[in-house]
C-alpha cells in the first residue's frame, strides 16, 4: 500500500507539485489524509506533508476544501489519535504530529484570505491547547522512522495561530502555563524543540503586557525538591535551554526595551543555584 502510494506521489513532487492529468484532487487528498501518519518517513514527511503544504500554498484547494481538511485533522482520529493511551513505543504520535503540522499552512492562508470565521480560529486555538495538555510523546527523531517531533510541530502551529488577529490576550495567557508544563519535564529535548517554541512564545508575547510576560517567565524558575533525584537535572536543563533560547532570540528581536533581558538573566542566575555540581 505505502509503496504504491509513493509511486503515485513521487512524480507529483518531481514535477513541481503538478497534479497529473486524470488525477482527482479530492481522491488524492483523502488518500494522503488516511496515510498522514505513515511510518515510512519518505512517504510521511517528504511526500505527503510537502505535497499538502505546496497544494495549500498554491491555492489548489478552495475555501470549503481547506476547511474540510482542517476539520478532519482537528478530530479524534488525527490530532487526538490514541493520545490518552499511546505508549512511547507506539507509532500513534506520527499521525498526531503530522496532523498538527498541517495547521500552519492553513492558518497562513487564513491570514492572507480571511478563510476562517472568528469562531473557527478560536476553535483551532482551543484544540491546540487541548492537544498540548494531553500530548505525552516527546520523542524527536526516531531511528528508522524519522521525525516525530510533536512539540516542534505544535510550536509551529501555535505560532501560526497566535499571529492571527482573532487570538486574544486571555487566550495567550491561558496557553502559556500549558507550554511551561510541556517543557519542564524529566525527558530531555534534544532536537531544538525549545527554539521552535520560543518562536511561538515571542509571537504570543506581542499580545500581552510586560508584567504578564515576566510573571510567566518566573514560573520557569524550577526549584529543586531533592538533591538525590537525577530526573530533576533534566527538568532544570530543559528550563535553562528554553530560557537561553529566549534570551538570545530577544537580543535580535526584542520584545520590549530591555526589561525582559534583565529578568531572563536574573532567572538563569537563580537556576544556577539549582544545579547539582
Amino acid at each position: 500500500m505505502e509503496a504504491r502510494l509513493i509511486d503515485v506521489l513521487q512524480p507529483i513532487k518531481e514535477n513541481d507539485y503538478t497534479i497529473p492529468e486524470g488525477q482527482n484532487l479530492s481522491e488524492l487528498t483523502t488518500i494522503m489524509l488516511q496515510r498522514i501518519g505513515a511510518l515510512d518517513p519518505v512517504l510521511r514527511d517528504d511526500l505527503i506533508h510537502q505535497i499538502f503544504k505546496n497544494f495549500i500554498e498554491r491555492d489548489y484547494y478552495n475555501h470549503d476544501q481547506l476547511k474540510n481538511i482542517l476539520r478532519s485533522i482537528l478530530n479524534k482520529n488525527y490530532l487526538f489519535y490514541r493520545i490518552k493511551m499511546s505508549a512511547r513505543e507506539e507509532n500513534a504520535v506520527f499521525k498526531r504530529s503530522f496532523s498538527v503540522l498541517l495547521i500552519p499552512p492553513i492558518m497562513q492562508k487564513h491570514q492572507q484570505t480571511g478563510l476562517l470565521s472568528e469562531a473557527e480560529v478560536h476553535r483551532v486555538w482551543d484544540n491546540l491547547k487541548r492537544y498540548m495538555e494531553q500530548e505525552k510523546d516527546h520523542r524527536g527523531y526516531i531511528k528508522g522512522k524519522g521525525w516525530a517531533h510533536s512539540m516542534a510541530h505544535a510550536a509551529d502551529a501555535i505560532d501560526s495561530v497566535a499571529a492571527c488577529d482573532e487570538i486574544t490576550r486571555q487566550e495567550v495567557i491561558d496557553m502559556l502555563p500549558v507550554i511551561r508544563r510541556q517543557f519542564l519535564i524529566d525527558q530531555p529535548y534534544l532536537f531544538d524543540e525549545e527554539e521552535r517554541m520560543v518562536t511561538a512564545v515571542i509571537t504570543m508575547f506581542q499580545k500581552i503586557e510586560d508584567h504578564e510576560r515576566v510573571e510567566w517567565l518566573r514560573t520557569l524558575l524550577y526549584e529543586r525538591k531533592s538533591w538525590d533525584d537525577p530526573s530533576e537535572e533534566i527538568i532544570i536543563n530543559n528550563s535553562k535551554h528554553f530560557l537561553r533560547a529566549l534570551y538570545f532570540r530577544n537580543l535580535d528581536y526584542p520584545c520590549d526595551t530591555g526589561h525582559l533581558r534583565e529578568v531572563l538573566e536574573e532567572i538563569l542566575r537563580e537556576l544556577r543555584k539549582q544545579e547539582a555540581y
